[in-house]
């Protein structure tokens, strides 16, 4: 195909997604034989025009970036006035892979920004406490907490075995009262101070929530 042609193509495609994605997104066409701009829609936006010479720099920079299928899409870009743009560039490559044509496409996301904040304000959930998030110190401490319960419950057990299935059983239902098993890493304080597995442990939880509930229908039923 010759290069006209093929620019009288792309120039077609050119002006029809200007209108599809809107006056905030710049569209421009490079001749690559010339190194030069050759149309451009909604050039407001960069303020570039038609023999407009194509950066060399900037033209190794995309082909050094663009993937196999001689793209590259999405990088943050400034206008020459600052203007914060999301850019994309499409190589077009002959049979012979040889680079001849450039789409630039330059998007104005300020309204899409001012969109998103919007959105974002309007669904975000504030908790109904003031209260402050719990930092690492204050978790730890409900660690310390926790632990020392699980010592004195065990204390209390004295001067009874607690090796005996009973007394551990007793612990735990005094602990499962107190609601240690809610905390992180309680299980296996726990396991550890009563020597026990974690396959025991929650054995031990079932046979007492299962009496538990036995007993508060009986109650019910009295």
């Amino acid at each position: 195909m010759e290069q006209e042609e093929l620019l009288l193509i792309l120039e077609g495609i050119v002006s029809g997604l200007s209108k599809l994605l809107g006056e905030d997104t710049e569209i421009a066409l490079y001749d690559l034989d010339k190194q030069e701009l050759v149309y451009i829609a909604n050039g407001h936006i960069t303020e570039r025009a038609p023999g407009y010479k194509l950066n060399p720099s900037v033209y190794d920079v995309i082909i050094r970036l663009a993937d196999p299928d001689g793209h590259v899409i999405g990088y943050g870009t400034r206008s020459s006035k600052g203007k914060q743009l999301r850019s994309s560039h499409f190589l077009i490559r002959d049979k012979q892979q040889v680079p001849r044509a450039l789409i630039c496409i330059n998007q104005d996301t300020a309204k899409l920004q001012a969109a998103r904040d919007l959105l974002s304000s309007m669904i975000s959930l504030r908790p109904l406490s003031d209260s402050p998030k719990p930092d690492e110190s204050d978790i730890n401490y409900i660690q310390k907490m926790t632990q020392q319960v699980i010592v004195n419950a065990i204390e209390k057990m004295k001067p009874t075995s607690i090796d005996t299935r009973e007394s551990k059983l007793e612990v735990l239902r005094q602990l499962e009262l107190k609601g240690v098993f809610a905390v992180k890493d309680a299980v296996p304080n726990v396991c550890r101070l009563l020597s026990i597995s974690q396959a025991t442990l929650y054995n031990y939880l079932r046979e007492i929530r299962s009496q538990d509930t036995a007993a508060a229908r009986q109650q019910l039923q009295i």
